[in-house]
C-alpha cells in the first residue's frame, strides 16, 4: 500500500510565522512575498494573540492563523498553541487555560498544534494531559537557531510510546527573517492548492515534515515498510521498541535513496527519520502497525 497518492502534487508550506502585527519584523504582505519568492505554496501567519484571516491567491495560499500561549514562569513551562485553518474570528483572552485555548481553535474548526515543546520546557505529562489537539512541532527553526532547543523528536516519541500519537510538523516560527528562515516546513500530498484540499490532507496526515530531505513515497506491505527518499546518508525507522539493531540504515560510501524495515513483534508504530550529508532531517508521520 502506497501511503502517498502519486496522482497528487506536493505543496510546500510553513504554518508558523510572525509579522509586525505582533513581534515579527516584516509586514504580512512582505512575509507572503518572502515565502512565495522562495518557492513555497502556502503559509499561515500566526501572530501572538492576534488572529489573521486566510486568503487564496491564484498561485499561493494563506491559511488563517494565530499563536496563543500560557507562560508559567513559576513552574517554568510554556504552553504555546498554534491554530491554523480556522473559520470565523478567534479572539484571544488572557484568562484561558491551555486546554481552553485548544478548545477555542477546535470550536472554530481549526487545527490546534502544540508548539516547540522542548523550547517550552514541557514535561511529557504536560503533553499527555491536554486533549483534542492535532499535532506537535518536532522541529522549530527559531527555537533551534536562537535557543538550541528546536528539536523535539525524543519528546514526541516518548509521549507516542504512552499512546499520544499526533501529527508531526516542522516550522520556521519566523520572527527575525535571518538564520531561522526556511529552516523547517511541511510537504503536503494534495490534489490541489485549494484551502479545503490542503487542510483535509494535513488532517489526514498526508504530509511529512522536513528541513530539506524529500520523502518521495512510503510503502507498507505485510510486515515490512519501504521508503524512497532524496539522497541521504541515514534512514532511521523509529518505533516504540527499546532496541532493534536493524532500525538504522546508513552508508559510509554512497548516498541512500531507499531503505526497508521489518516490523518487530514489539513495534506498535513506526516513523521514518532521514538525514542528509548536511545533517538536515525529514520526519514522516507515525505509521500504526496493524497486528
Amino acid at each position: 500500500m502506497n501511503l502517498f497518492n502519486e496522482k497528487y502534487r506536493w505543496y510546500k508550506g510553513n504554518i508558523h510565522a510572525h509579522t509586525n502585527v505582533s513581534d515579527g519584523l516584516l509586514s504580512p504582505a512582505d512575509v507572503v512575498s518572502v515565502y512565495k519568492n522562495e518557492g513555497y505554496d502556502f503559509i499561515a501567519l500566526t501572530d501572538h494573540r492576534q488572529a489573521s484571516a486566510g486568503k487564496e491567491y491564484p498561485d499561493f495560499l494563506v491559511l488563517s492563523g494565530i499563536e496563543m500561549h500560557v507562560n508559567d514562569y513559576i513552574s517554568r513551562r510554556a504552553f504555546h498553541i498554534v491554530g491554523i485553518g480556522f473559520e470565523g474570528e478567534i479572539k484571544y483572552r488572557e484568562d484561558l487555560s491551555p486546554q481552553e485555548l485548544i478548545d477555542t481553535v477546535i470550536q472554530h474548526n481549526g487545527l490546534a498544534i502544540l508548539a516547540h515543546p522542548s523550547w517550552s520546557l514541557l514535561t511529557h505529562d504536560d503533553a499527555l494531559s491536554l486533549k483534542y489537539y492535532h499535532g506537535i512541532e518536532v522541529f522549530n527553526s527559531v527555537s533551534d537557531t536562537k535557543s538550541n532547543r528546536g528539536n523535539s523528536s525524543e519528546f514526541i516519541d516518548t509521549v507516542a510510546s504512552k499512546g499520544l500519537i499526533k501529527l508531526i510538523f516542522a516550522v520556521d516560527d519566523t520572527h527575525y527573517y535571518t538564520d531561522e528562515l526556511f529552516g523547517g516546513y511541511i510537504m503536503v500530498n494534495s490534489p490541489s492548492l485549494n484551502k479545503n484540499d490542503i487542510l483535509l490532507n494535513i488532517k489526514k496526515g498526508n504530509f511529512y515534515a522536513t528541513q530539506s530531505p524529500l520523502i518521495k513515497q512510503i510503502i507498507v506491505e505485510g510486515d515490512e515498510i519501504f521508503v524512497e527518499t532524496s539522497p541521504v546518508v541515514r534512514i532511521s525507522f523509529m518505533s516504540d521498541d527499546f532496541y532493534n539493531n536493524k532500525r538504522v540504515v546508513k552508508s559510509k560510501s554512497n548516498f541512500l535513496t531507499s531503505a526497508s524495515y521489518k516490523f518487530s513483534e514489539r513495534d506498535n508504530w513506526v516513523r521514518i527519520e532521514c538525514m542528509d550529508h548536511k545533517g538536515k532531517k525529514a520526519w514522516s508521520q507515525y505509521i500504526i502497525i496493524n497486528k
